[in-house]
């Protein structure tokens, strides 16, 4: 290298070393598997396993949400009260909650529209997430009735511990608040269950038949308390899933 050349390079070198420890501060690199905070300073910093742990999080759960009914199928209804408009809202409240923790959330709906029970199995499947919920309200003859019930259904076998486990660690959570009666886990032949390939549950939050269940599930307040249970019990599945 001529010396003029090796001048230049020389230069070069330290103008952009100059460059790298001005811009560089608070960037993340990887290597060798580690994940490392790079600053002003030329050590780097491990992240904490806190910090690793949200990193995880942001880039690799899915979970797909799915209000149930819309559009001409208002559900169940008492009076002018529809299940479709309940169910809906706290999917979106139970979306929030989620992002909110760095989970990567879709929708089967984000409107007002009735979507065939397939077309949101196809939804689920070609979003290869980690976890589906269905949301929706239950209905029966006997007003007297109440409380929460989270259905699973294991096609032959299929996933029947993973739905399983998820069903009963969403019930826990979701009577936690208000005052819910626990009615437990039920297995049952759901098409929107069925159709999907990854583990599953749906969540009946309370009856719209029955007075107690009704008036709660009129409150923002009460609405905002089951997605945040709903949230809580499928964080909890995800977490405790990639220990095993």
């Amino acid at each position: 290298m001529r010396i003029a050349n090796r001048k230049r390079f020389t230069l070069s070198c330290i103008f952009f070393t100059l460059l790298m420890l001005i811009i560089g501060k608070n960037q993340i690199v990887f290597s060798e598997g580690k994940v490392f905070k790079v600053t002003s300073s030329p050590e780097a910093k491990e992240l904490g396993k806190n910090d690793n742990a949200v990193l995880k999080n942001k880039k690799r759960y899915i979970v797909i949400l799915d209000a149930g009914h819309g559009g001409i199928d208002k559900g169940t209804s008492y009076q002018n009260i529809n299940e479709k408009d309940i169910a809906f809202k706290i999917t979106k409240y139970t979306e929030t909650v989620l992002k909110s923790k760095g989970y990567t959330v879709i929708l089967t709906r984000n409107e007002d529209k009735l979507l065939p029970l397939k077309e949101i199995g196809n939804i689920v499947n070609a979003a290869k997430g980690n976890v589906f919920v269905s949301i929706h309200i239950n209905s029966i003859k006997d007003p007297s009735y109440k409380g929460m019930t989270t259905y699973y259904y294991a096609p032959e076998g299929y996933q029947k511990d993973e739905r399983v486990k998820l069903s009963k660690t969403i019930q826990k959570e979701v009577v936690k608040s208000d005052g819910w009666e626990d009615k437990g886990i039920k297995t049952q032949n759901l098409a929107v269950l069925r159709y999907s390939e990854i583990p599953c549950a749906l969540v009946e939050c309370g009856f719209i038949t029955n007075k107690e269940d009704r008036e709660k599930l009129l409150k923002e307040e009460v609405l905002r308390n089951i997605s945040e249970n709903i949230s809580r019990g499928i964080i909890k599945y995800l977490n405790e899933s990639e220990g095993n």
